[in-house]
């Protein structure tokens, strides 16, 4: 089956553009043939909403720093396109809205809406879309895997509550990322959905190493810090723990805070050679677990808390949560990926039959 995907833009973002990848594995893996449209690289507008942003900080007395120029931001984020032309098969051309003209041009016979936060309003340029509201009138099969509200409480204004809730009427499966999405999908779009797996979980340690078996095993013995939204007081317990363990700290950031030659590459090299990862992503945790490395994590309230709190409800992993500075005791990554298995079998099937012919 030919199938078109629609997600966040694939850009700047590691564990946003792996989700995809791995769904699309996942997919050719049973046999299918997916596309992704491709709606993102960095452009002249975004650098314009980033610098308007911070011009509204700085008015309210908040401290917030100007951007680089826009040839600098795609210059950060080549290393990251790149991986994306090579090992993801694209519907072009580039738009920040998914085109209709999209479904005979390819031939699709089904659209996939996941994963990530597709459905929070404040991520999407029109959240319509991500309800397929620019194919109302398509006579087409339509699924949504592991779709995510990011938040476990309802942020959508009335006027899009009501489109959305009749626009999703017209999916064929729904499956969503958090146990809490299970709920808001009930109760204010009126749908049962099923919960699900993130698509980087439907794929093993062994997977992703064969995207990087041209990167020698690191010789060093390192801390791998993956932190989003960096503070003084992370940054201090990054560093007082690499002290501790007697390990080199390694810190990373993404979006603005990519460097030339950051690669999604190198990013899953980190994980599978260091000795300890501390992070406050939810796609540091998961590669974490995937290359079962002892981590911790910060809570991260402002980019969603309920995806972190359901996945490691289900694992059993609720300790891996920063408390007073405090480190956690040892994982037993056999119980870990006994669990995890199951959970895979779960989402994969899931997909067998939401796409049964």
């Amino acid at each position: 089956m030919k199938i078109g995907i629609i997600t966040q833009p694939l850009s700047r973002n590691y564990g946003g553009i792996l989700q995809n990848y791995a769904l699309q594995q996942t997919l050719k893996s049973m046999g299918h043939e997916p596309y992704t449209f491709d709606m993102g690289g960095f452009t002249w507008y975004d650098w314009v909403e980033k610098n308007l942003k911070t011009v509204r900080k700085r008015l309210l007395g908040r401290r917030a720093k100007f951007h680089g120029t826009p040839k600098s931001f795609r210059i950060k984020e080549q290393p990251l396109r790149r991986f994306v032309h090579s090992h993801i098969s694209l519907i072009e051309p580039r738009s920040k809205r998914p085109k209709l003209s999209a479904i005979d041009e390819y031939g699709l016979e089904c659209i996939i809406v996941g994963s990530d936060q597709v459905w929070r309003p404040r991520y999407n340029y029109k959240i319509t879309d991500m309800y397929l509201g620019f194919m109302v009138d398509e006579n087409i099969r339509r699924v949504s895997y592991g779709a995510s509200f990011g938040v476990d409480h309802w942020e959508y204004k009335p006027k899009y509550t009501s489109a959305c809730r009749e626009l999703i009427q017209k999916f064929d499966h729904i499956s969503v990322r958090e146990s809490s999405a299970v709920k808001l999908c009930r109760e204010y779009l009126g749908v049962e959905a099923k919960h699900v797996l993130d698509p980087t979980l439907l794929l093993c340690a062994d997977d992703y190493n064969r995207v990087i078996e041209h990167i020698p095993t690191s010789e060093r013995e390192y801390l791998f810090a993956y932190i989003l939204d960096m503070t003084p007081e992370k940054r201090a317990y990054v560093e007082s723990n690499a002290q501790r363990m007697g390990l080199e700290p390694i810190i990373l950031g993404v979006g603005d805070s990519l460097r030339q030659g950051d690669s999604i590459e190198r990013w899953l090299a980190h994980f599978r050679d260091a000795k300890y990862v501390i992070t406050d992503s939810f796609h540091g945790c998961v590669f974490s677990i995937i290359y079962n490395r002892e981590f911790v994590t910060f809570g991260n309230k402002v980019r969603g808390n309920s995806r972190l709190d359901s996945l490691f409800e289900k694992l059993g992993l609720m300790d891996r949560v920063v408390v007073d500075n405090k480190v956690n005791g040892d994982i037993d990554w056999g119980e870990i990926n006994n669990r995890l298995n199951l959970l895979r079998a779960e989402s994969v099937e899931f997909l067998t039959m939401a796409l049964r012919k």
